[in-house]
């Protein structure tokens, strides 16, 4: 399994498509997993009515949910794909309680894989120069989306959002002396934050300086690719086992607790 995860607009959804391209290559049978089309499962006109967004975007017990079922996808994945040519894609944000259930130790089934050396948490570190760049065409295709997937990505707001919250979680985790969490982005402080949430899994960094402007959408993917997303039974599974267990109070305070691997 290889997830790519970062801040939003530093490059994770061109990495992915390349990552499938050079699987597919190679003769690997792919499947991808996504947080956006994960989470889009759970945005039912009943779930939204229960548990319209928040300022930060979606209702934190919707998050929860999405993440519980996506422990169980990963488990459920590897006993019924044993081929070695066999692969999983995935593109996991983690910050703020978008599928950070992946790099955090929880005694399951799937545990073991997440933790060994066969996978691998990719996160790519743009430069200064090159972060303000991929900012400016996060607003663009928001603003104007050429492909259907750029309608979902993170807009604007949120991207800014998971700067900030960066820079305030590496502050309050003393990796890094005080800063203004309005500061602009600065890759020190970006990669140390990392380094501490992916402290459990097999992480690699990777540098990006450069755009590929004739590239097309990040989100053209190979059209006979397989994504998991969750049934309607286990969007409700989901979201009724996380009712059951905690009030909506304690989701809240579990979710705001996201970084704590």
């Amino acid at each position: 399994m290889v997830f790519f995860t970062g801040l939003p607009a530093s490059g994770k959804s061109f990495l992915l498509r390349q990552q499938i391209s050079i699987a597919i290559s190679l003769g690997r049978r792919v499947h991808i997993m996504r947080w956006d089309t994960g989470l889009a499962a759970f945005q039912t006109e009943d779930i939204l009515e229960s548990y319209p967004d928040v300022s930060d975007g979606t209702h934190p017990l919707v998050r929860r949910a999405a993440g519980l079922w996506g422990r169980r996808a990963l488990a459920r994945w590897l006993v019924e794909n044993t081929d070695p040519t066999d692969m999983i894609v995935g593109e996991v944000p983690i910050i703020g309680n978008r599928f950070s259930e992946f790099i955090q130790v929880q005694p399951d089934q799937v545990e073991p894989t997440l933790a060994s050396e066969e996978t691998t948490f990719i996160y790519p570190v743009p430069t200064k120069s090159l972060r303000a760049d991929l900012e400016a065409i996060r607003r663009s295709t928001f603003a104007n989306p050429k492909h259907p997937d750029e309608a979902r990505d993170a807009p604007p707001p949120t991207m800014e959002l998971a700067w900030r919250l960066t820079c305030a979680k590496a502050v309050e985790l003393g990796l890094v002396s005080k800063v203004d969490t309005h500061s602009p982005y600065e890759e020190a402080i970006y990669v140390r934050f990392f380094e501490h949430l992916l402290q459990h899994r097999n992480a690699v960094r990777i540098a990006v300086d450069t755009i590929y402007s004739d590239a097309g959408s990040a989100h053209d993917l190979n059209a006979n690719i397989m994504e998991l997303s969750a049934s309607p039974n286990e969007v409700q599974r989901a979201v009724a086992e996380v009712e059951a267990a905690f009030t909506v109070q304690e989701v809240v305070r579990d979710v705001e607790n996201w970084y704590q691997v």
